[in-house]
């Protein structure tokens, strides 16, 4: 039996605790309002159609599953994209196994996947299950095409792309990727791969026809109904940096958290192994067919997030590709010992960064809790409508991980839940300037329950007032 890498190792070992780490976090923001969030509506069967712009009839599941019982959420999610993640992780060291990887630059690829601090906002978040399975069913789709010649090469394909296209839309890339990544390594050859190319986008073109003839709910979405050049720089900035860079962006983005000597001592720590990857080795390498053939694949994957909006969970949806080109330069290197400590100061950072981001994030979550509490504590009795007030947080956020108490509060949704859902039946919430003064907030107030609201909830920070 063949000795475990320790890089692998320490993935089976830290799996419980990386799992129980997940499960701490609660719900924020996003969380709180998407398809996999608990779903009590009557007419669940709309959302597993064209909701808004997205089809993902796989996070209704999960919503109207968690909608059954309230006490299943986030705890069924975070499970769920944490089994996802590791499908993922396993399917990244079987595709360097597949191309014949040797055992430092497959366990090196694979950890990298599993730890970098890329799929931190996928991986501690509640709604992410659509980005990990696409990624899944991804991958899955370039194993099986690297795996079948006959007729199941064809069936598993097109069975894989809709599966990753109905986890997330970003998921119909992976049907022209299979052939690209498989000629990358001369496992087909240019005959092959324009046969296959054009095999692969009638998958995409099949699955629009389809998308197209399917019901749809129509929901604003700013993010897909308009384009921000300097957003999609600062998309472009954050792929960039939290693919390649172990670097604790926490202490350095938000102000409050900010401590240069965390940054900066995280950052020094992984550029040892960036050095080796990308400076040190020969430039012939990166002429080679293979790394060209994998970038490509990498850009193709996550191409529809450049185009419409890109933050650190979208980011995930190339790592898989990154993973394995890092396993390809590892593979071309002949200082396996430098390479192995290089890479333990890199794994070293991302423990600390991963460490960091996930007290964060459930410190953010926690206030959700707190706020919601004191929200019902005050109000009494249930009531059925709730008109909420938040005056606007001046503070800054940063992603998923340091969220403004509002934010975390869900406008008001984290109360419907301590409430298990059954009080208040409705809630309604607008946002004013800080300036505004009392007078108009309590005018604001008294016209809602003028309007036949039960009560209002004035959100001022971590603050709530209740106004009946």
């Amino acid at each position: 039996m063949k000795r475990i890498h320790p890089f692998l190792l320490f993935i089976i070992i830290s799996i419980p605790l990386f799992l129980w780490a997940k499960l701490q976090i609660l719900p924020t923001f996003d969380d709180w309002c998407t398809l996999s969030s608990p779903n009590t509506d009557t007419d669940y069967l709309q959302y597993f159609t064209r909701y808004g712009n997205v089809w993902r009839p796989f996070d209704a599941l999960m919503g109207y599953i968690v909608g059954l019982n309230y006490r299943l959420f986030p705890t069924l999610n975070h499970i769920v994209i944490f089994i996802g993640h590791i499908a993922c992780t396993y399917l990244v060291y079987s595709l360097t196994s597949t191309v014949n990887f040797n055992r430092l630059s497959k366990a090196i690829a694979t950890t990298f996947f599993y730890i970098s601090p890329c799929v931190l906002g996928t991986v501690l978040a509640c709604d992410s299950l659509n980005q990990v399975y696409s990624q899944f069913w991804g991958l899955l789709a370039i194993w099986f095409y690297l795996h079948f010649q006959n007729k199941w090469k064809y069936i598993l394909w097109i069975i894989c792309v809709f599966m990753a296209a109905l986890s997330k839309e970003n998921g119909i890339t992976w049907a022209v990727v299979p052939p690209i990544f498989a000629f990358s390594f001369n496992i087909i050859d240019k005959q092959k791969i324009y046969k296959h190319l054009l095999f692969g986008i009638s998958i995409a073109i099949t699955y629009f026809i389809i998308r197209m003839l399917i019901p749809k709910v129509d929901i604003f979405n700013p993010d897909y109904e308009t384009f921000n050049v300097l957003k999609n720089i600062k998309g472009l900035v954050i792929w960039i940096g939290y693919t390649w860079f172990s670097a604790d962006y926490i202490s350095i983005v938000h102000e409050p958290s900010r401590n240069l000597p965390l940054f900066f001592g995280t950052l020094f720590l992984s550029l040892p192994f960036i050095y080796i990857l990308f400076i040190r080795k020969s430039k012939s390498i990166y002429s080679k067919k293979t790394f060209i053939g994998v970038i490509i694949c990498a850009i193709i994957s996550i191409s529809p997030n450049l185009l419409i909006s890109l933050t650190i969970m979208n980011a995930y949806a190339s790592l898989g590709m990154f993973a394995i080109l890092v396993g390809f330069i590892i593979n071309h290197h002949q200082e396996t010992k430098t390479i192995s400590i290089v890479f333990s100061l890199y794994l070293l950072s991302a423990i600390i960064v991963g460490i960091h981001h996930w007290k964060s994030a459930y410190e953010s979550s926690l206030i959700g809790k707190e706020m919601a509490q004191s929200a019902i504590e005050q109000t009494k009795t249930p009531v059925n409508k709730v008109y909420c007030i938040i005056i606007e947080d001046d503070d800054p956020k940063f992603s998923s991980f340091c969220e403004i108490p509002s934010n975390a509060f869900g406008w008001g949704i984290a109360a419907k839940y301590e409430t298990g859902y059954q009080w208040p039946k409705e809630i309604n919430d607008t946002t004013i300037e800080r300036t505004t003064s009392k007078h108009i907030i309590y005018k604001i107030a008294h016209n809602a329950l003028s309007n036949n609201y039960d009560c209002v909830w004035i959100v001022d920070k971590k603050n709530i007032k209740v106004i009946k």
